[in-house]
């Protein structure tokens, strides 16, 4: 930034608090520390003139500017400090943006010891400019309240054009025909630099925002020879959305991996991390993965949405089965579990099924990798392996903090399985997923990772297998042929040919469950206690009528609700 890039107009019209003050401007009364007089007079002049309220105070010697900032930093209970040059640390200046800088009165000082940036701010309650601030510095950052011409005394001194990104009409690129030469010359601390620069976070954060606007799950970076594919994960289908250029790829990736705090020197081995941002003030959870391919690294981020708890009604239970969920997962103990392949939607439908019973009368306790969803009124716990915090250890606690349910993110291993069941014939109710394809298949692997038959029947309540389907388009929907190449029956058919109202893609946007709910009942006990299979126990349940997920789906295609050939794809391992 060249000295002097603040103009004379700039530093008349600097706001000193921002809107803030005229919420406790009668407290500056109160206090003494101006009249009643001034203050009105204070006032009149903004009506008047549009100058800020605090300037006014200021400029007409009412009170003291570091007075007035302190009072202020009470109030909005963030410290009042004046920066020195001692305190900056050039690195952390120089790539910073100069138009947020300048907009703003923003000056980030130095990394401290819990890794967060402490930042001087003129407004720090202004929460465009702490929006802004989160998506350069996502590890957190720590406000502080200054004053405004100490801001851009210190911006003016320090912030110069000696390199880097220091404005937003200049911007550092990578450049090279080969991929291995970009990633075999750039040193790491150039690529901090880079990957800090604005181009590269708002490339970064446009990719996220655009994949949770269009309701994806999960967004996949995928570097080839000459250019890296971007897709998103839409209603369970990867949809291409463009290339970036080769020589953006490494700082993209470098600019992730810096949200997870992940070592972004580490390009050969696989790295695992998370990172939160917010969107429209609403925050969004990350697990990203990254993974060393032949021409660099591939990334998959997942997405985890804070707001996008359902209903049961809204998961696409039938009358009997939704009665039949709902009645289970309200019993005093026992276990339920929800089984299905990555992706399913096993976690919203216990998310779902939490919200129904929650009450202040009920404690209730979740253990996650990580936390999807937030449930007011319910204490969630995310898992860390880094620190120990592993499902074994917090189950083990969770225990001990006097729960009516608890669910589980996952059963993993046979450790983890003996406590919930012993925590389950102990009084408990819990909740959990398993990675199986049938709901009879779930009793198979308890059984396999060395729950004892006798305490699985003792036990276990009910089981539900599941998966998602696309609906189709209500409103070009036809009905057709129940003739179809499956040879499987049925009594009506739909085919949607698309119009405009689902820009002729045939589909209306969304997924919805089809599911087999076991509810295990005497005789189902007295199959597991005496240590049946999967095929018996599926015998026995297709004997009794009760619905496999491939029945289910084929009643939502008579409905109207969903296709044929979308039901045969996500049952064609059954």
């Amino acid at each position: 930034m060249p000295k002097g890039v603040f103009t004379a107009e700039d530093k008349k019209n600097i706001s000193v608090t921002g809107t803030v003050l005229a919420k406790y401007a009668d407290d500056l009364v109160a206090k003494g520390m101006v009249t009643q007089d001034q203050l009105t007079l204070a006032r009149a002049s903004v009506d008047n003139l549009g100058i800020d309220l605090g300037q006014i105070l200021i400029t007409r010697g009412f009170v003291k500017e570091n007075e007035l900032l302190n009072f202020l930093a009470e109030k909005l209970n963030c410290p009042f400090h004046e920066p020195q040059s001692e305190e900056i640390d050039s690195e952390i200046l120089r790539v910073f943006p100069f138009h947020l800088a300048k907009k703003s009165f923003v000056l980030p000082l130095k990394r401290q010891a819990n890794n967060k940036i402490l930042v001087a701010m003129a407004s720090p309650n202004d929460p465009s400019v702490n929006e802004e601030l989160r998506g350069y510095y996502p590890e957190g950052f720590d406000k502080v309240l200054s004053p405004p011409l100490k801001i851009i005394e210190l911006l003016e001194k320090h912030h110069t054009q000696s390199t880097g990104l220091e404005s937003d009409s200049t911007v550092v690129e990578v450049s090279s025909t080969d991929a291995d030469d970009v990633e075999n010359m750039m040193e790491t601390k150039k690529i901090q630099e880079i990957a800090s620069g604005p181009k590269i976070i708002a490339t970064v954060n446009s990719m996220i925002s655009k994949a949770k606007k269009e309701g994806a799950s999960d967004i996949h970076i995928e570097p080839y020879r000459d250019n890296c594919r971007l897709r998103y994960r839409i209603d369970g289908i990867l949809k291409e959305k463009g290339n970036l250029p080769k020589s953006m790829h490494l700082p993209v990736v470098s600019r992730i991996k810096i949200m997870a705090q992940l070592d972004i020197a580490e390009k050969r081995v696989p790295q695992d991390g998370k990172a939160r941002v917010r969107l429209v003030g609403k925050p969004l959870d990350m697990r990203i993965n990254t993974c060393p391919t032949q021409f660099g690294e591939k990334v998959v981020i997942r997405l985890f949405a804070k707001d996008n708890v359902k209903t049961i009604e809204s998961l696409g239970f039938l009358e009997r089965e939704r009665r039949l969920f709902t009645d289970i997962i309200s019993k005093p103990n026992g276990i339920f579990l929800v089984t299905g392949p990555t992706g399913s939607g096993k976690s919203s439908t216990l998310y779902a099924g939490l919200m129904r019973i929650n009450t202040p009368e009920i404690n209730i306790m979740t253990i996650e990798d990580p936390v999807e969803s937030e449930l007011e009124g319910v204490n969630q716990i995310a898992v860390s392996e880094k620190t120990g915090l592993t499902f074994e250890k917090v189950l083990r606690a969770a225990l001990r903090q006097d729960p009516d349910v608890i669910m589980l993110g996952e059963i993993r291993d046979g450790i983890t399985a003996e406590i919930a069941v012993r925590a389950a014939i102990t009084g408990h109710m819990v909740l959990s997923t398993l990675h199986t394809n049938t709901a009879a298949g779930a009793i198979d692997r308890l059984k396999d990772i060395g729950v004892e038959p006798f305490m699985l029947a003792s036990s276990l309540r009910g089981v539900l297998a599941q998966r998602l389907v696309r609906n189709i388009c209500t409103h070009c929907r036809e009905e057709t042929s129940t003739d179809n190449i499956y040879n499987v029956p049925l009594k009506k058919n739909y085919v949607s040919k698309g119009c405009d109202k689902c820009s002729f893609s045939g589909l209306s946007g969304g997924r919805l469950g089809i599911f087999e709910l076991i509810n295990i009942d005497a005789e189902i006990r007295d199959l597991i206690h005496n240590n049946a299979g999967e095929s018996e126990i599926t015998r026995h349940l297709r004997a009794k009528k009760i619905p496999s997920i491939m029945d289910d789906g084929l009643a939502k295609v008579e409905m109207g609700i969903t296709s044929l050939e979308e039901v045969m794809r996500v049952t064609a391992e059954n």
